[in-house]
């Protein structure tokens, strides 16, 4: 658990959003709210109360009091724009591929809470995204030998590299970690490559760590010079026992938590 606030103002959401949403963090937000969506249609919700949930894989839901469904969503999230007003937190989610836009305006904050979420049954099946970059950093011969971790997590303006690194000649290779990659995550390990370019003027290697690739995405990668290295989640999950026996139950836990 990380944080949870009761009443924030506009200020601190906007200070804890900008932190968080971009990072590989579950962040809920409820409040009254109003939501814009424009894209391959257009629609309206009038002010409510809402709650909003950012999950890790920066799925975005906005969920009303009632119905298991939300009222809007975005499958990804490419851009987060948060910025405070007098009167409103202004919040908006961009995905590039369609271009689409969620745009939710917040006139009350009743809490804000970021937590970072792991499921244990989902780990013992496929693994987790964290476990492999943990695996990286302690042997990152799992991608390449001599490979040399630089950085795990490096802002950038395009988001945060799972894994910033050196090769055996000096280079600088941007790491990319998916479960389950797509078009979008090639696009998005473009920009982070791009990103480093500009920054250095040095060629950037990219590579893109998963444990499957369809053939379809692995050509889109490919057709723009980036790599693929693929792993097994034996050689990333040390135990499955031992996973099963980190699940705990809500007595095991300690109020380590902050709330203000």
């Amino acid at each position: 658990m990380e944080k949870i606030i009761k009443n924030p103002d506009f200020s601190d959401g906007e200070e804890i959003l900008s932190e968080y949403l971009r990072r590989n963090f579950t962040v809920q937000v409820s409040g009254l709210c109003s939501v814009n969506y424009q894209g391959r249609a257009k629609s309206k919700l009038d002010r409510g109360e809402r709650l909003v949930i950012k999950k890790q894989d920066s799925a975005l839901l906005v969920h009303g009091p009632e119905n298991y469904q939300p009222k809007n969503w975005q499958p990804e999230v490419d851009e987060w724009e948060v910025k405070a007003q007098e009167d409103e937190l202004l919040l908006k989610a961009r995905r590039k591929d369609p271009d689409e836009i969620v745009e939710i305006r917040f006139e009350d904050l009743e809490f804000l809470m970021v937590t970072q979420l792991v499921d244990s049954s989902d780990l013992k099946i496929r693994g987790h995204e964290i476990d492999i970059h943990e695996s990286i950093e302690e042997d990152p011969k799992i991608v390449e030998e001599e490979l040399k971790v630089v950085e795990r997590e490096r802002e950038t303006p395009a988001g945060f590299i799972d894994v910033f690194a050196r090769d055996s000649e000096g280079n600088y290779v941007v790491i990319e970690v998916k479960r389950n990659p797509d078009y979008n995550t090639v696009l998005q390990l473009q920009r982070y490559v791009d990103e480093i370019e500009d920054e250095f003027s040095l060629n950037v290697r990219g590579i893109l760590v998963a444990p499957k690739m369809t053939d379809k995405v692995l050509d889109y990668l490919e057709e723009r010079g980036l790599e693929f290295v693929g792993v097994e989640m034996e050689d990333v999950i040390a135990s499955y026992e031992t996973i099963d026996n980190s699940q705990k139950g809500l007595s095991d836990f300690n109020p380590d938590y902050e709330v203000d």
